[in-house]
């Protein structure tokens, strides 16, 4: 008998490593089973995966933002309904034919509707408040004991991803739905507010009176008093006991520019006025609350105006991301998938291959010596 000789041994070895390779190629579809098979394949397929994860991510962002922005839509269009017939019942008791009796039903009416507002604004989606602002873990409206409704959250729009690098402020905030301007003035003006209004820069910065209510703070987006404030006088109307404040001047941004500052009133302030009004049978108070009410529900329409706007934009983002998840997985597929047909091909030359061996192999060693000598 007479060895097989190195080279046939070689030859075996390198058809056996396409085999792996053919069988694997055939079993999985993929065209690499290890790097070092093809290093640019390689290297294509994971820039393709890095842009396949970013963009499956930004995919799941943007849905979970459009489920929002969809519960956003819809809850600021019920807000909007309630405002409307608060301002229709409103109109209805300042008609002279109203009694009071009349117009204390309407105020229970009324009083009904402020609770279902204060339960809309209070909307959740994920255990996030959707109109709290940047502060998504904190209520966005509160309500004490004797029933009065505030603002909780900050007057910050949040951002979220729209492209990679790319961010687009979302929603709307409480102040922007329940609350209304009534005054507004620049840096080195007069301004004066009552105890129920609230103060925000042209930057969204609200500015807040401290505890001895003698100075008015600057607070930062993430609700942090700053080092910033202006002082204030406190004035207390002697009928009614309600506080106003006046400042002197108001106070320049950085390298002494110019700002805007806006006085904002609370709508549920007004409706508790107009209820008190009607259960007072006080018809002034009623025609100051319908003026008032009138400017609360085209804030509201204002704000449910630019909800829209920023929710089209993140419906465009989400169609773009998913085109381009599209893109990448075609070429994903284009540079990682085996061509089955050329495997197949592969596989019979194969065959033919590993067959001539074996039978080059068998004759070899059916050679005796002698033969093999001669």
């Amino acid at each position: 008998m007479i060895d097989t000789s190195n080279s046939m041994l070689y030859r075996l070895d390198v058809l056996n490593e396409k085999q792996t390779r053919i069988s694997y190629q055939m079993s999985s579809g993929k065209v690499l089973d290890e790097g070092s098979d093809d290093t640019v394949v390689y290297t294509r397929d994971l820039y393709i995966n890095d842009k396949m994860r970013t963009y499956d991510g930004l995919k799941t962002q943007l849905e979970k933002n459009n489920a929002q922005n969809d519960v956003s839509d819809s809850t600021l269009a019920e807000v909007k309904n309630l405002l409307d017939f608060i301002k229709t019942e409103t109109i209805k008791a300042r008609n002279d034919t109203n009694d009071d009796v009349s117009r204390k039903a309407i105020a229970v009416q009324i009083e009904g509707a402020k609770d279902n507002l204060f339960t809309l604004v209070n909307e959740k989606v994920e255990e996030e408040y959707i109109f709290s602002g940047s502060q998504t873990n904190v209520e966005a409206f509160v309500k004490d004991s004797e029933g009065k409704i505030t603002y909780n959250g900050n007057p910050n729009l949040r951002t979220a991803a729209v492209e990679t690098d790319s961010y687009r402020e979302r929603g709307v905030t409480g102040f922007d739905i329940m609350s209304f301007d009534v005054k507004s003035a620049e840096s080195g003006d007069f301004l004066t507010f009552d105890e129920r209004e609230r103060i925000v820069d042209e930057n969204g910065r609200e500015w807040k009176l401290n505890s001895t209510e003698s100075v008015l703070v600057e607070y930062d987006e993430d609700g942090k008093a700053t080092k910033n404030f202006v002082p204030v006088t406190m004035t207390i109307d002697e009928e009614t006991s309600k506080k106003s404040y006046e400042i002197d001047e108001l106070p320049t941004g950085i390298d002494d520019e110019t700002k805007t500052f806006t006085v904002k009133h609370n709508t549920f302030d007004t409706i508790d006025d107009i209820i008190s009004g009607l259960k007072s049978n006080d018809g002034n108070a009623i025609s100051l609350g319908l003026e008032d009410i009138n400017s609360a529900y085209n804030a509201a329409n204002q704000a449910h105006g630019e909800l829209g706007a920023r929710n089209n934009t993140f419906e465009i983002a989400y169609d773009r991301v998913s085109s381009k998840l599209t893109h990448f997985n075609v070429l994903s597929i284009e540079n990682s998938s085996a061509d089955l047909t050329k495997v197949a091909i592969e596989a019979k030359q194969l065959e033919i291959t590993y067959t001539s061996l074996y039978s080059t192999i068998s004759k070899m060693n059916s050679l005796s010596l002698v033969n093999f000598v001669s």
